[in-house]
């Protein structure tokens, strides 16, 4: 049976769970942690990640300017990183017609990314707890 992936989140985003299709049991990852392991798995930008996390967390789509907002962030580097993640296969994009006309976006992040991320985030806390639990192996 799948359970939903808990994400504790700090900053910008408040705290709320991320129903996401797991193996077994939920994990619980800090926003930081997350952020430096996309950077560092996808080789991504201090921006690049920012926004990414956001996506995830936030767990559906969301227009640049939306997700400027929720970051405190200028709208052009949030389109520019948008538009950089979307080249690299991290989000997709569709259509989404404006109230007083034009056009925006809405970007998304693949349930396979999603998936594969919550993957990711597991394995690296168990990691973690077994460093932990071995201790320095001095003494």
């Amino acid at each position: 049976m799948s359970a939903p992936l808990t994400l504790a989140v700090c900053g910008n985003i408040p705290q709320h769970k991320l129903n996401i299709t797991v193996d077994a049991t939920a994990s619980r990852v800090d926003i930081a942690r997350l952020k430096c392991m996309l950077k560092c798995v996808f080789s991504l930008s201090e921006e690049e990640a920012q926004v990414l996390t956001y996506l995830i967390l936030r767990g559906r789509g969301a227009i640049a300017k939306d997700i400027a907002e929720a970051l405190g962030r200028n709208p052009e580097v949030v389109r520019r990183a948008l538009r950089s993640l979307y080249m690299h296969s991290l989000v997709v994009r569709r259509p989404y017609p404006l109230r007083r006309g034009g056009r925006a976006y809405l970007y998304e992040v693949p349930e396979h990314i999603v998936e594969a991320v919550a993957k990711l985030c597991r394995e690296v806390q168990e990691l973690d707890e077994l460093v932990k639990s071995r201790g320095n192996g001095k003494g």
